[in-house]
This record gives structure tokens, sequence and C-alpha cells, in this order.
């Protein structure tokens, strides 16, 4: 059964009062990262884009000037970064993902939150919104629920934390209801059929700027934002479920908090797909790149 509007506002009451999070609309919370956790976050963020710069060469590349790293990606793209701007992990940088995924669950820890996730929609990754707009009926540039993919479900959150770049030209806008809600706008369709149900929503007013980030319930539809001349953006976009919602994955991709959380302490999460192996070639596997993982423990 998908959860009614007032359900979804109680739980998400509930979660603040858990958490350091604050409730700002039925649907919306917002909170603040601490510097230490952000500076943290960037450099292991940093790390993960170069390695894809990097691939499977034996060349290294090291440049520890972040806004550079995203200048070179900008111009020579490589093949793991979806049209989204997803960065999809291959095996060559198992560690630099690890370190990235340490320092996202020291975050969460920070605000109370990871005691509270039971799966994470998919293993987090890292999101570069290069400053152009997708053509993909998926496209995050039209307004949507994550609800609507078929890797989530409409009982999810999503956190959002941006972590460097452009968010003044190039953001996150979050909408919400304006006099109703049916639970029927949250089953699964493409970004581009949802414009009628985007006109039952208005525009939030959430401030999406370095130093903050967002909770939402997955019935708050979001949008990314390009301005005339957007510069890149880097981001985590994070979509998760509570405890005691289901007894069991409900996509293939969803993970577990306990069988992740201790990634870049003793153990490592490998993705079995490589900077090697062409994109058609991975396209055509049955398990797709975040769902072709397994787990290393040392």
């Amino acid at each position: 059964m998908i959860y009614s509007l007032k359900k979804r506002t109680e739980k998400l009451k509930a979660l603040c009062k858990k958490t350091e999070l604050k409730k700002v609309t039925e649907l919306i919370s917002v909170g603040s990262i601490k510097n230490k956790n952000l500076a943290y976050i960037q450099d292991t963020s940093r790390m993960l884009l170069q390695s894809c710069i990097t691939g499977s060469s034996k060349k290294i590349r090291s440049d520890s000037d972040f806004t550079s790293v995203m200048n070179f990606i900008k111009k020579n793209k490589p093949e793991n970064i979806t049209h989204n701007g997803l960065i999809v992990t291959r095996k060559e940088s198992s560690i630099e993902y690890a370190l990235f995924l340490k320092s996202i669950f020291c975050f969460l820890e920070s605000i109370g939150l990871l005691n509270q996730i039971d799966y994470f929609i998919s293993p987090p990754q890292l999101r570069i919104k290069l400053g152009k707009k997708s053509k993909n009926f998926n496209a995050s540039d039209l307004i949507h629920s994550d609800s609507w993919t078929p890797y989530n479900t409409d009982k999810s959150y999503t956190l959002y934390l941006p972590v460097y770049g452009d968010c003044k030209k190039n953001y996150v806008a979050f909408f919400k209801p304006k006099n109703s809600f049916e639970t029927k706008w949250l089953e699964p369709k493409k970004f581009i059929d949802g414009d009628e149900i985007g006109k039952k929503y208005k525009d939030a007013k959430i401030n999406y700027k370095i130093g903050k980030f967002v909770v939402s319930d997955c019935a708050t539809l979001h949008q990314s934002i390009l301005k005339k001349g957007a510069q890149p953006r880097v981001s985590i976009d994070m979509g998760f479920i509570l405890k005691k919602v289901f007894k069991s994955p409900q996509n293939h991709s969803h993970v577990r908090t306990k069988e992740i959380i201790n990634t870049g302490y003793s153990q490592l999460m490998v993705f079995n797909d490589s900077y090697d192996d062409s994109l058609k070639k991975i396209l055509s596997r049955k398990k797709q790149s975040l769902a072709n993982r397994k787990i290393i423990k040392y």
C-alpha cells in the first residue's frame, strides 16, 4: 500500500525527532553539515573523480585542485558517467570508493541518520552535473519523483548534499503538493510523462547550497535546474529506506546498511565492471554496474 500524505508527514516528523533534521514542509527536512565532515567528503569525492580520469591507465594523474579535475571531466567525460551525471564506480576505483563511502557514513552518523537506515536504494554514489541539459526521457532536468524509477520504491527518502561547484546556476529545485495529494502520482513512469503531475505541485523554495543538505520523502518532486552559464556541480543524491518498512530488498540494487557499513574500515566493495569493458558490453549484462558487485573483507 502506498502511504497517504498524512502518513508521510507523521513519518518525517518522527525521523526529525530522532536526528538533527529540521522539518520545513510536510515532506521536506533540511540540515547543516559540519565543516570537518564536508571537507572529508570533498577530499574523497575529488579522489574518486580523479580515479575516473585515470581509469585503468598506469599513468597516474594527480591533481589536488577540485576545479581542474571537474574541468578535465567536462572536456573528456569518461564512459562511466551517466547522462544524469552519476559516477558509476569501476573495480579499479575500489579503494577510492571505499574512502568515499567511509566519509559518507561518518557524516550520516554525525547527524544521527545512519542508525535509522535499513537499505540504500543503491550503493551511495557521487554525481557531477556538467551544466548541459540531457535529452534522455528520464533526465533529471525534468520534474520527477524518485519513486518513478524501476529501482526505487514509494517508501523511500533521498538525501541531497551539494559537495562542490556551482550551486547558483546549477542546482536542485524542490516542489510540494499544492492543495491535494493522490497516491497514484507515485506509480512508476518515465520522467517525460510526469508533466501533468508536476502542475499539481508548487516550488517549496528550498535553499540548495554548499554546507546545507536536504532530506525529502519521495512524494516530493524535484528537478535539476541549469541556468545560462552554469558551471559543473558535484553532489551526492542518496536514496534510502528506513528500518521496519521492508523485511527484504525490493530490488537487486538495494543494499542493506549493515552489509556495507564497514567499507573503508575492514572491507572493500568491489564493482566487477572494469574501465577496459566497453559500455555496450556492460549494458548487455543482466546485472547492471551498481548491482554487479561483491564485498571483500580484509
